[in-house]
């Protein structure tokens, strides 16, 4: 298993693939700005920021995971508005919740069924 978020295991396997790609991670820290009469403004340190991730799944009918599954999977783990853990390889990010998804179709067969689709995760950490 290459990693998971909640009940979506990633995986690479010889019947399928099912893995993601360009994974970011974004950390910041929140600051209050103080306007200051004939001076710049003063920051003033809040707290931390939760943590972003983005990412892309490929579903692709050739490697045994079609769009038409894949889609409506992440579409309830979304609507779900849980946080679940998410985990590459054997490094732990934290607890995130599925904040957008991006969907791209890719290739279409001759009847219009997708059979290659993209979606772009934005997820917020909890924690």
């Amino acid at each position: 298993m290459v990693g998971l978020l909640g009940p979506v295991p990633f995986f690479c396997s010889d019947a399928k693939v099912f893995t993601i790609k360009g994974v970011s991670r974004e950390r910041a820290s929140r600051y209050a700005e103080h306007a200051v009469i004939g001076r710049k403004p003063v920051l003033e340190y809040v707290g931390e920021d939760s943590d972003r991730v983005n990412f892309t799944i490929r579903f692709d009918s050739n490697l045994g995971i079609p769009p038409d599954v894949g889609l409506p999977m992440l579409a309830k783990i979304r609507e779900g508005h849980k946080a679940w853990p998410l985990l590459i390889g054997p490094h732990y990010f934290g607890d995130y919740v599925i904040e957008y998804v991006s969907e791209t179709h890719k290739y279409h067969n001759g009847l219009g069924i997708c059979l290659i689709a993209e979606a772009t995760i934005d997820l917020r950490g909890t924690s």
